[in-house]
Formats: structure tokens, C-alpha cells, sequence
């Protein structure tokens, strides 16, 4: 059963696991569609999306009325979107934005991405990213821009550097969750992700101390 971590009559925000995609498609037999109808008896309309890789805070709506008020708040008006990841090397300056243009679909859009430093061996970073836009994967396209791309990012990311940690500390996922949201309604919600397992198994094998 998929984690809700908080509900009220107009929406659900769940606590996706990686490797669970967000709507059907191609090779998709479970989707968070179905498996919010099969969890909670409602079929849920998206609101916003995290790739099938990514874990964390996923809202969706009980009606199409308050998928659309929702929607605005997540397209950068109100809400905050904080993420966790693994990085590869160390950024400079340890906490900064990034505001290069990134692609999606073939067009260069603009994005703003804050970052924060929480920890690093110099090899490899724990970072916090918080959205100031919502492009299709701004964060990924971010930080490898920057020289510093996710771990297990197999589209934007240092394949011989994913495949050496593969070995070496176990990485089997992309190193990226949304550990939180915030959301700006008449009683404010917040709230934070649990630790995905792939995170946990793999700061154990790093032998640093695992976000919270």
C-alpha cells in the first residue's frame, strides 16, 4: 500500500517509491493512478509529476475543480518543492542558484533551481534543491550542467561514474527524491518524505550519515 502522507476532501499526497510511474504508458503495468484507486477506492487526476525513478511527496486531486486550483500553486506560485540528491564531486560555492536554461522537448526554457550543500566527501555530495520553476527534469539538467551530475541519472548523468559506483557502493536508482512540500492552502500543509530504501542502503555502504 502506497504511504499517504496527508488527505482532506480535495487532495492526497502520497509517498511515491521509486520505480513506480506517475501515469500509463509503454510497459507500465501499474501506475499511480491504479494504485491510488487500489489503495484508497478514488481515481486520482495528477497534479504534478516526478519521474518514474524519482521517490517522495506526490500530490493528486479528488475532482478535476481541485486538481486545477493545486496546479497552479505547484507551478512555482506558493508551493515549495525541496528535493534530496547525490552528487557527483563538490559545487562551488557550497550553496548557490542555478539559472541556465534547460530543455525540455526539444525547447530551451528558462529555470531556476536554489541548491544547498549538506554534505560531502569531495567525490560525492548530499545536496537540498528547492524549485523556483517546474521544467521537466530542471534539477538533472541543473546540476550536470554545473559539473556535478545526480548519481544514476542514465540520461543526464556520468555513466562511467554510475556504473563504477554500481560496484562499488551498490547504486541501483537515481539518487534524487522529493523529500519535501510545502503548500500555501487556507490551513498550510507541510510535509517530508521517509528515507527511500535504495538512500538508506546506499549511505550505509558510502558510510556517511543518511539525510532526515
Amino acid at each position: 500500500m502506497i504511504p499517504a502522507l496527508y488527505s482532506d476532501d480535495d487532495i492526497m499526497i502520497i509517498d511515491k517509491p521509486a520505480g513506480l510511474a506517475v501515469q500509463p504508458g509503454a510497459g507500465v503495468r501499474v501506475c499511480v493512478l491504479d494504485a491510488v484507486e487500489r489503495d484508497y477506492g478514488f481515481r486520482p487526476y495528477l497534479v504534478h509529476r516526478l519521474d518514474k525513478e524519482t521517490a517522495g511527496c506526490l500530490v493528486v486531486a479528488r475532482s478535476p475543480r481541485a486538481a486545477a486550483a493545486i496546479s497552479a500553486l505547484m507551478g512555482g506560485h506558493g508551493a515549495v518543492k525541496e528535493y534530496h540528491a547525490v552528487v557527483s564531486g563538490h559545487p562551488e560555492p557550497l550553496d548557490g542558484v542555478y539559472r541556465d536554461d534547460v530543455r525540455v522537448r526539444g525547447a530551451s526554457q528558462s529555470a531556476e533551481t536554489r541548491y544547498r550543500t549538506l554534505d560531502s566527501d569531495g567525490r560525492l555530495s548530499l545536496v537540498s534543491a528547492v524549485l523556483g520553476t517546474g521544467r521537466m527534469h530542471q534539477i538533472r539538467q541543473h546540476f550536470a550542467q554545473a559539473g556535478h551530475p545526480i548519481i544514476g541519472d542514465d540520461k543526464h548523468g556520468d555513466f562511467k561514474l554510475n556504473k563504477a559506483l554500481a560496484k562499488e557502493l551498490g547504486m541501483k536508482r537515481l539518487m534524487l527524491y522529493a523529500f519535501r512540500l510545502y503548500l500555501p492552502l487556507r490551513s498550510p500543509v507541510e510535509v517530508t518524505a521517509s528515507l527511500p530504501p535504495h538512500f538508506a542502503a546506499f549511505f550505509e555502504r558510502w558510510g556517511r550519515e543518511a539525510p532526515e
